[in-house]
């Protein structure tokens, strides 16, 4: 088993009385339309992890026994014991939480958002997109593209993988963007190239939720390479998966 840590940290900040430097998000999105924009990177363990924080400051019991991340899912011990709690994985996809977990997680963000002096926007939303937001946005401007990259090979000029997925048996090849070695399961959020569009691991690392609570999009380092294609879908019956994350998305509603 291999741990690989990667030296890009990637910032959500918090004050020390737990609230979320909104300077900090907003730099986390880029604009897909005019009113439409969606976070670079896949939700991490240290974005999730300050929200349940957050629940437990609160003592908000309820709210927390849906959000709570679900360690056991993990087959492998070492995965399950540091995954949600090492400082090595704070960059890394979070996973095993569910679909209501995710949804609590964007409502509190733009409650936050919302209530922040300062804030851009006077009034925003952050939620799960629909599937042809995520489309929209993975496709990165380039209404024929396959995948969020450029061409339809799963690897570049020089024989690395675009993106984190089951690779083939004898398939030795390295792993184009910040890594070294190739992971055993998700990869650091912001790893390999980003698409036009400036969005990271639209296609592998997890399988992203989206607002139809019954599909996932974009394929994991579970997946084979059939289900890296845009277009690609995959049933989901909305609990906690060690192959499942998010990202979310923002709706400006009144600049």
């Amino acid at each position: 088993m291999r741990y690989i840590l990667t030296g890009v940290l990637i910032q959500f900040c918090l004050t020390a009385f737990g609230q979320l430097d909104i300077k900090e998000v907003e730099k986390t999105v880029v604009k897909i339309n005019d009113s439409l924009y969606a976070s670079k990177f896949e939700v991490s363990n240290s974005q999730y992890i300050s929200f349940i924080n957050a629940l437990k400051k609160a003592n908000q019991k309820e709210k927390l026994e849906i959000a709570q991340i679900d360690t056991s899912l993990w087959n492998m011990k070492p995965y399950a014991k540091y995954y949600h709690s090492h400082p090595a994985y704070k960059d890394y996809p979070v996973v095993n939480i569910s679909y209501d977990g995710a949804i609590m997680f964007c409502d509190y963000l733009t409650n936050e958002y919302n209530s922040s002096p300062a804030r851009k926007y006077k009034n925003v939303k952050f939620r799960l997109p629909t599937e042809q937001e995520w489309i929209l946005a993975a496709k990165g401007g380039e209404n024929s593209a396959i995948y969020p990259w450029q061409g339809s090979d799963l690897k570049d000029k020089k024989g690395h993988q675009m993106c984190n997925f089951v690779r083939p048996i004898n398939d030795s090849m390295t792993i184009a963007g910040t890594l070294t070695d190739d992971p055993d399961i998700t990869a650091p959020v912001k790893s390999y190239s980003p698409n036009k569009f400036g969005l990271y691991n639209m296609s592998g690392n997890v399988a992203e939720m989206i607002a139809e609570k019954s599909l996932v999009k974009g394929g994991s380092w579970f997946d084979e390479s059939e289900f890296m294609t845009i277009i690609s879908k995959q049933e989901y019956d909305g609990n906690a998966k060690r192959t499942v994350g998010f990202r979310y998305f923002l709706d400006i509603i009144e600049k």
